[in-house]
């Protein structure tokens, strides 16, 4: 899945927010994550993904697994309210 949010952050602000979403999904999601250049790699059971962070727009990319397939909308769900409460 994509999700994609613009914002007028700049991106040291953007990045500091994102830091946010991951530790919110971290704790929602049971997700751990790095950042590797300008995105934030992150992975837990049966989910990986990455978010890239521009200058101006945040996109989320995520990988859900066989097993976690049935929960995909509501962890599409949560991504996004985490994103729209600390990027939008």
């Amino acid at each position: 899945m994509k999700i994609k949010r613009e914002h007028s952050l700049g991106i040291e602000e953007a990045r500091r927010r994102v830091d946010l979403v991951a530790e919110e999904l971290g704790g929602k999601l049971r997700l751990t994550s790095e950042w590797e250049g300008d995105h934030l790699r992150v992975h837990g059971k049966g989910i990986s993904g990455r978010i890239l962070v521009f200058e101006d727009s945040v996109e989320v990319h995520v990988h859900v697994g066989l097993a976690m397939m049935m929960l995909r909308e509501p962890i599409r769900s949560a991504i996004e309210s985490s994103i729209d409460e600390y990027i939008a």
